[in-house]
């Protein structure tokens, strides 16, 4: 699969304390996967699912960056530098 860029990357603290730039939806599915630090939300799962999804371009890139996003407050992680989600967005989406 071939990266498709969001407009602006994510950047998150993670819980041991270092900062993981994510930068499409492929770069958010290795990080749910492999450094994720909790599995079991309705929101890791949204985000999974919305990635991969925009990856098969049956969602856009846009609704997987909110999905991430949530991914991330769902899992007490912090967001830096104002990584706020795109305009007319608050970040929070239906859970699918």
């Amino acid at each position: 699969m071939y990266e498709i860029p969001w407009a602006a990357p994510v950047s998150i603290s993670m819980l041991d304390g270092k900062c993981r730039t994510v930068v499409g939806p492929l770069d958010a599915m290795k990080c749910l996967q492999r450094e994720w630090p909790v599995r079991g939300g309705a929101y890791y799962s949204y985000a999974m699912r919305a990635c991969e999804a925009a990856l098969k371009r049956q969602k856009s890139p846009s609704e997987a960056r909110a999905a991430f996003i949530c991914a991330s407050r769902e899992a007490f992680l912090t967001i830096l530098g104002g990584q706020a989600p795109e305009e007319g967005n608050n970040g929070y989406r239906p859970v699918e």
